[in-house]
């Protein structure tokens, strides 16, 4: 071979490699793969699916039906999704509450059709799954994330009622799996950066809405401690929770853990007695305190008194929103609502018994970087509460 041809076998082979190099670098797409519309039988929950009409049809792949993880099907299957688009993640979790189904129409769709692996990670019920791997991965189709109805993840980590026969084809039952079990909140940071602005103080801007008017108001959080008992107290002005005049406090006791225990919330300023007797609702445990001016707190009566309650129950809800150790028990369910960079929000249903309701949602936004808290919104039935740091 000559000196010119073997040059230009080089040069050939070298041009090869960069190419090969360079598609070795390319961002990788979803990977495609095929499955098929389901014509069998299948019931969900008491409910056979038209999947002849369905907009979002129930696919099988190797031989596995998946359901499509729509809005409305998810919902009335128990399930939810919650993605965090800073981490490009979905975790998956059963056992959430359950609604009526609702059919989501459109074009019919037979035969065999394209659906592609999803490249974002993937948890379910809180573990990691390597859904390239899995046997029977997690795909997405027109837009939608389908799911896998394996004995595996039906019956062993979901609880579900799972049936076959030629006859009646498939038929799931979620209505009687258990609900789910409240853990340990993993909330990140999220809970910690509330605990200690919680334990620091400070000043908010607040706004108080319901029973159809708007209150703004300023807010001070003020914290004191002695050996026995820290005590935060809750003023504001005006005061919409109660009257002018009159604030809240919680003592939480050194020999009962300290921030970690329950506290006990009490009322102080302006004299409360009268109103006491016009048929103010308190939890056997409170501690109420009395002090300050002779005059009246203009509390409604009668009548008034059920929304006055709310009113004056939501303030006190803010008052007892921190969970430091055995207080996070009192979150009953947690979800990350929204993720862009350190920005987080965290929407928090707690459980607090007092003035006759059970309790509260807590809307929580914090900045992970700065390790703050941006804003909170408490909700009640009739009630938000929106304090912001000011």
């Amino acid at each position: 071979m000559s000196t010119i041809n073997k040059t230009f076998l080089r040069v050939l082979l070298a041009i090869a490699c960069c190419i090969a190099l360079a598609f070795s670098l390319l961002p990788q797409a979803e990977a495609a793969m095929r499955a098929d519309v389901v014509t069998g039988k299948v019931t969900l929950n008491g409910q056979v699916i038209d999947n002849k009409n369905a907009k979002y049809p129930l696919l099988t792949y190797s031989n596995i039906t998946y359901f499509p993880m729509t809005y409305h099907l998810s919902r009335f299957m128990g399930v939810e999704t919650d993605w965090n688009n800073a981490a490009k993640s979905l975790n998956i979790t059963a056992g959430g509450a359950q609604s009526a189904y609702v059919a989501e129409t459109g074009k019919a769709q037979r035969g065999s059709v394209s659906v592609t692996l999803p490249s974002y990670k993937i948890s379910v019920n809180g573990a990691p799954i390597n859904n390239r791997e899995e046997k029977y991965p997690i795909f997405n189709y027109n837009g939608i994330t389908y799911f896998p109805l394996t004995w595996a993840y039906a019956v062993d980590s979901f609880g579900w009622s799972y049936q076959w026969d030629a006859e009646n084809g498939l038929r799931i039952d979620t209505t009687s799996a258990p609900a789910r079990v409240p853990t340990e909140p993993n909330t990140g940071e999220a809970l910690t950066i509330l605990n200690s602005s919680y334990a620091a103080g400070g000043k908010y801007r607040g706004m108080l809405e319901g029973g159809g008017k708007k209150t703004s108001f300023d807010a001070v959080l003020t914290v004191s401690s002695t050996p026995d008992v820290t005590t935060v107290k809750f003023t504001a002005e005006p005061f919409p929770f109660f009257d002018n005049g009159v604030s809240y406090f919680a003592n939480y006791y050194a020999v009962k853990g300290g921030l970690a225990s329950d506290e006990q919330i009490g009322i102080s300023g302006n004299n409360i007695t009268s109103n006491m007797c016009a048929g103010l609702p308190l939890a056997s445990d409170e501690q109420i305190g009395i002090s300050g001016s002779s005059s009246d707190v203009g509390y409604p009566i009668y009548a008034e008194a059920a929304v006055w309650a709310e009113n004056s129950y939501i303030g006190k809800c803010f008052l007892d929103c921190q969970f430091t150790g055995a207080r996070s028990k009192r979150i009953t369910d947690f979800k990350r609502t929204a993720a862009a960079g350190s920005a987080e929000t965290w929407t928090l249903t707690v459980s607090y018994a007092e003035d006759s309701f059970t309790g509260y949602t807590a809307e929580l936004s914090v900045d992970t970087a700065k390790s703050v808290v941006t804003q909170l919104v408490i909700r009640t039935a009739n009630y938000t509460l929106t304090m912001t740091p000011a």
